[in-house]
């Protein structure tokens, strides 16, 4: 950050210009273009949320293709133990994309609430009282949490057994 330099980048020149313009030749200005003060803040944030967005994103993109590969060679997406690990594993990508992406988009815009028309500082509305709300809800969300947990527990527990389920079926029920 103090050195102001990018390691490790992939760079692939022109594509921004591209991408945002349609324009490979377009100018596409950078932070150093723009007051120190109206950086985005923490910067470390921004860039480290936005590496999470795009890395899960192409993560589900290759298990996309994979899933595609395994339909075209062997027919089914369901015989390869590998596969479905992994699907496992990637269950909750979409859900941190979503908010690694959230995370980008409001640290990101920081400090101003409507570029060059309003700072956040500006725009914040003190409210007092806000403690005894926050900790209302946070007891109102543990006993609803604890409430679905054990309204799992007692369905898991009161199910039927495999050889329970085994047996009606065997008998036709």
């Amino acid at each position: 950050m103090k050195a102001r330099r990018l390691r490790y980048a992939i760079e692939l020149p022109d594509m921004l210009s591209l991408m945002t313009y349609q324009d490979p030749h377009a100018l596409v200005r950078g932070l150093d273009s723009f007051p120190r003060s109206d950086w985005p803040s923490p910067l470390t944030a921004v860039h480290l949320a936005f590496q999470v967005m795009v890395g899960a994103g192409f993560a589900m993109v290759a298990l996309a293709l994979w899933a595609g590969w395994l339909l075209w060679r062997r027919g089914t997406i369901y015989d390869t133990a590998w596969f479905l690990r992994a699907l496992v594993a990637a269950s909750p990508l979409g859900v941190i994309a979503v908010e690694a992406g959230w995370t980008v988009t409001e640290v990101g815009r920081q400090p101003w609430v409507i570029y060059g028309v309003m700072r956040t500082a500006d725009a914040v509305t003190p409210m007092p009282g806000l403690a005894a709300t926050f900790v209302l809800f946070l007891v109102l969300y543990i006993f609803l949490a604890i409430t679905v947990a054990y309204l799992l527990r007692r369905q898991v527990v009161q199910s039927p057994r495999l050889e329970e389920v085994a047996a009606l079926a065997a008998a036709g029920r």
